[in-house]
């Protein structure tokens, strides 16, 4: 089978021949159709995450991707050999999926209806679970309250505005001024092009605002919270002894990763597709031959949502 080696010395990649794998206890082999390219798996081939990677390495060549859309080729006790799945693997354990073949956990996986096409549902997955991890669990908002979402182009940013519009939220968007149109489209109510203006004004009281590319700080924004708001941002570590004090007081602190999902949550993100509320987000799709490029891609400042792999 097809799989994507990275060198994570010379930061390139290249499609290797690997011997199909061979699933074990629990777990199904899935022929994958479509996978995405995710900050961690930029970061993989950039060097970084080598505790993991070496990890990694033991079970095979395949460093990254750990969502995908694909077709069951195995039973197990839900799904059943020919069935359609969306699933993400565990982040810091779980297999990577881009390659033709990955043997996937069933607990990471759930079947999915025709009308999702394969590449609507690969650009849904994990941006989308982390949208309504957000807007669900962490801070749900009612009609009128405000919403901030910074980097509100990209995956997270962009179902989150999607997410917390159908609920009534009142949502302001930071994002660049070639994507301010279309972010707008997505149901922003008030676009914040960074270039040209900052991200916080006097006077600003958000419920909630969410950091997708960690540019703020829960100190920074704590200010132009409400009495009782929420900041959420991708990575706590820019400001670890505020989030600290944030559990002691009204305004809160969050962190937007999820290393694992399960049926149910992928479930609701299917149905959330289903009603409208969440509508896929891709800005480009590559073969997985032309890897390179969509990594470069991931990393340009102009995308508008998912970068694709096809398998």
């Amino acid at each position: 089978m097809r799989a994507l080696a990275v060198d994570t010395v010379n930061h390139r990649s290249r499609v290797i021949e690997v011997p199909r794998p061979v699933p074990g206890p629990g777990r199904i082999l899935v022929q994958i159709a479509v996978s995405a390219v995710n900050e961690m798996d930029v970061q993989v081939r950039a060097g970084g995450w080598a505790s993991q990677v070496k990890g990694f390495r033991r079970a095979g060549p395949v460093l990254t991707g750990f969502e995908f859309v694909g077709t069951a080729r195995t039973d197990g006790a839900r799904i059943r050999a020919g069935q359609r799945v969306i699933g993400y693997c565990h982040v810091l354990n779980g297999p990577r999926v881009h390659a033709e073949f990955a043997c996937v956990d069933e607990r990471d996986m759930v079947a999915i209806p025709d009308t999702l096409g394969d590449e609507a549902a690969a650009a849904l997955v994990v941006m989308g679970l982390t949208a309504i991890e957000v807007l669900e669990r962490i801070r749900p908002l009612t009609p009128g309250q405000r919403c901030l979402v910074i980097g509100a182009a990209g995956g997270v940013g962009a179902y989150a505005v999607q997410l917390a519009a159908s609920r009534g939220a009142r949502v302001t968007a930071i994002c660049s001024a070639v994507n301010a149109d279309w972010v707008g489209m997505q149901g922003a109510t008030e676009v914040r092009p960074y270039e040209t203006e900052p991200r916080y004004r006097k006077g600003d009281r958000f419920d909630l605002i969410l950091d997708a590319p960690a540019k703020s700080s829960f100190a920074e924004a704590s200010p132009y919270l409400s009495r009782d708001g929420t900041f959420v941002s991708s990575n706590p570590t820019h400001d670890l002894g505020a989030f600290v004090r944030a559990a002691f007081g009204r305004k809160r602190a969050g962190w937007l990763m999820m290393l694992r999902t399960d049926p149910a949550k992928l479930a609701r993100l299917v149905a959330l597709y289903e009603a409208g509320v969440l509508k896929p987000v891709i800005d480009s799709v590559f073969d997985v031959s032309n890897a390179d490029a969509a990594f470069e891609r991931f990393e340009t400042r102009a995308k508008q949502g998912r970068v694709l792999l096809r398998l």
